[in-house]
């Protein structure tokens, strides 16, 4: 088997197959320079005995005839030569050159006479090499002329040549099979080894020097063989090492932010399960602050990212260096830091004054480049595990609620985690869950409360109506729209609810227009998620072509605030919705930041006094004098201004003296279910 193996690994050698070919052609060429001389010195070695023969055969007739003596005897002895040894014809010249006696086929032969060489030397072949002639000279001054059939001699040329050139064959046959055997067992095969080796190699680097060949012979091919499994060993050293590289580098990356160059929340969180908060015989508690900074997004967009960059690492640089030398300090995101400690006698004063001073070092300007240095308002959560090996995720967690603490509560820059942070999370994850459901129960209903006209001559009369919305839960009763708004805010949720509202209020107009022919406009509030969907306009004009309602039957109402987080989209928005035909009002006026020129720019159709102004309405100039001064501007830049929460005679005076357009209030109906509007209001004004 191994021989058949090397067999058809010779038989398989491309490279052994081009070198034995060149010196198959390289000796075949030499061998045919040397054939071609060989050859024609047979073919005049084969004359020369031709030439040979013939003479042989007719000087003893010339010698029995006495050499030319006897006429019949030289006659009969040419006649009888004529057939043998290839002699076509013969004759013999005296003396004086005359032609004593002739033979067989001697037209044209006197001519050779004159050439005649001793013992045929010379001669004259025909052009196609069929016949010899010649002519030598012989005893007592005769010369004789012979002409011999030649056609013979080209066979016996060519069955030497192939005799000669089949022996040639051979030879160069059996030395280039050698030369392949010998190349390849010398050579080729190293050289294979080694093709093999450089492959494997390649294919697999990592594990390069696994690949090596069995040394080789004391020569050259071994020393290439010794130089090849060197290098072999070279490059697996270097792909190990900078595989070993690469994972520190993957893990460093992985575990750490570019941008600050802090471990990141997996590192944080790994560092948290292998602290051991035990030290000999004393507990020690581990701590997390979790720093946040407020409005990093406003910062971002008025100091652009660079400097925004810039601002970060040296936040995280004053950080490091208000935590102790054991501290943990890591930067979870963008606007999130966190400094991690084990502390022995852990008490919540020491982790106030860690807090404090935190804020004290973070808290100072930082000098951006800009006109101005900046100042960060920051606030910290705080949360602690003692006793066994902490659960990182669990103190993220609980540091996270206790942050969101500090966002509700204005005062509190930092904030304790307590267990009821927990529960009320806990409580908030499950009233999420069942909004979603409920909103997909249809648990969810419209309430609409009346928005009325202050006519010139001191009527009323009904102008519209605000859609609100209600929960009936089916275990927890109502639930008021101050418990699961804002929840539908944050969670997302709000769009769906929305959607559904806005489904809802198209379909009750549809309703009173078919039962009763007339309907107010209606106003549903955007919440400032659903003004930011790009596709608004569309869901509206959807919403209205289901309904098969009129545009002017709509109005949408959007918070001051929400209107001023992107001024230029907003009224690019606001664009869009008027030239729907629905109406548009900017509810909460007065309680945001909005300015008169951002005011012209919307160009709303109405606009809406907060409450808390009309609240204080006989008892505080300061809200009267706001109250007036938004119906002036309402008035001068042609916009209807709706007061709301009037509740008392006394507000609806002082608005009708001022020429409110609209009140809207528990004076005058509080929400209710549409059935009970449309029973009240729709009903009573489509029968009037």
């Amino acid at each position: 088997m191994p021989a058949i193996s090397n067999w058809r690994e010779l038989m398989a050698c491309r490279l052994c197959w081009k070198i034995a070919l060149a010196v198959f052609g390289l000796i075949l060429a030499v061998e045919s320079a040397i054939l071609v001389p060989s050859y024609q010195r047979f073919e005049r070695n084969t004359l020369t005995q031709v030439a040979n023969e013939v003479i042989i055969a007719i000087e003893p007739t010339l010698a029995a005839s006495g050499y030319g003596t006897r006429d019949d005897l030289l006659e009969q002895g040419l006649a009888n030569a004529i057939g043998q040894y290839r002699i076509l014809g013969t004759l013999v010249a005296g003396r004086g050159g005359g032609v004593l006696k002739a033979a067989g086929a001697t037209a044209g032969l006197e001519a050779q006479l004159a050439q005649a060489m001793p013992m045929g030397g010379g001669g004259r072949r025909s052009i196609d090499g069929a016949q010899l002639d010649l002519a030598w000279p012989s005893a007592d001054g005769l010369t004789v002329a012979a002409r011999v059939d030649t056609s013979g001699v080209a066979v016996e040329v060519i069955a030497y040549t192939l005799r000669i050139a089949g022996l040639v064959a051979l030879i160069v046959l059996v030395v280039t099979a050698g030369t392949m055997v010998v190349l390849h067992r010398l050579v080729l095969r190293p050289v294979l080894r080694l093709r093999e080796s450089s492959l494997a190699a390649g294919a697999d680097p990592d594990a390069a020097d696994s690949h090596v060949v069995a040394p080789g012979p004391r020569d050259e091919i071994g020393e290439l063989i010794e130089a090849h499994n060197a290098l072999l060993g070279r490059v697996a050293a270097s792909k190990r090492r900078d595989r070993a590289v690469a994972e520190e580098r993957a893990r460093f990356l992985s575990h750490h932010e570019p941008l600050s160059g802090l471990p990141n929340r997996v590192a944080l969180l790994e560092h948290l399960g292998q602290l051991r908060p035990v030290s000999g015989a004393s507990p020690a508690t581990v701590s997390l602050h979790l720093v946040k900074l407020l409005h990093f997004r406003v910062l971002n967009a008025s100091f652009g990212a660079a400097r925004c960059d810039e601002l970060l690492r040296q936040f995280a640089a004053r950080l490091k260096q208000a935590s102790g030398p054991g501290d943990f300090v890591a930067h979870l995101g963008a606007d999130r830091f966190a400094v991690a400690c084990a502390t022995l006698g852990f008490t919540p004063e020491k982790a106030a004054e860690f807090a404090e001073r935190i804020l004290a070092a973070v808290s100072e300007r930082y000098d951006l480049g800009a006109a101005h240095p900046v100042s960060l308002a920051v606030r910290i959560g705080i949360a602690s595990a003692a006793g066994d090996r902490p659960d990182g995720k669990t103190l993220v967690n609980e540091a996270e609620l206790a942050l969101e603490r500090t966002r509700a509560e204005d005062a509190a820059r930092y904030e304790f985690y307590s267990p009821a942070f927990g529960e009320e999370a806990k409580a908030r994850q499950t009233l999420s869950r069942e909004l979603e459901r409920g909103i997909a129960a249809g648990e969810l209903f419209p309430v609409l409360q009346p928005k009325i006209a202050l006519m010139p001559g001191g009527g009323v009369r009904l102008s519209g109506a605000e859609v609100l919305v209600r929960w009936r839960h089916p275990s927890r009763g109502l639930v008021g729209p101050a418990d699961f708004i804002p929840l539908a805010e944050s969670t997302g949720l709000i769009v769906p609810l929305g959607e559904r509202v806005l489904a809802d209020t198209c379909g009750l107009v549809r309703a009173w227009l078919d039962r009763h022919a007339w309907a107010p406009r209606l106003a549903v509030n955007l919440s400032a998620r659903q003004f930011t969907l790009s596709d608004l306009d569309l869901r509206l004009e959807r919403a209205l072509a289901q309904a098969r309602i009129a545009a002017e039957y709509l109005e949408v109402e959007v918070t001051e605030s929400a209107a001023m987080k992107d001024v230029q989209r907003t009224a690019e928005t606001l664009a869009r919705l008027r030239a729907l035909g629905v109406r548009v009002s900017i509810d909460d006026f007065g309680t945001g930041y909005s300015s008169l020129a951002y005011l012209k720019r919307f160009a709303p159709d109405t606009i809406k006094i907060d409450k808390s102004f009309v609240d204080d309405i006989g008892s505080d100039r300061n809200s009267e004098a706001i109250c007036d001064a938004i119906l002036r501007l309402g008035q001068a830049l042609g916009c209807r201004v709706v007061a709301e929460g009037v509740e008392t005679e006394a507000q609806v005076a002082f608005l009708r003296r001022r020429r409110c357009d609209e009140v809207q209030g528990y004076f005058f109906g509080k929400p209710v279910p549409a059935a009970e509007f449309e029973a009240n209001w729709v009903a009573a004004r489509a029968a009037a």
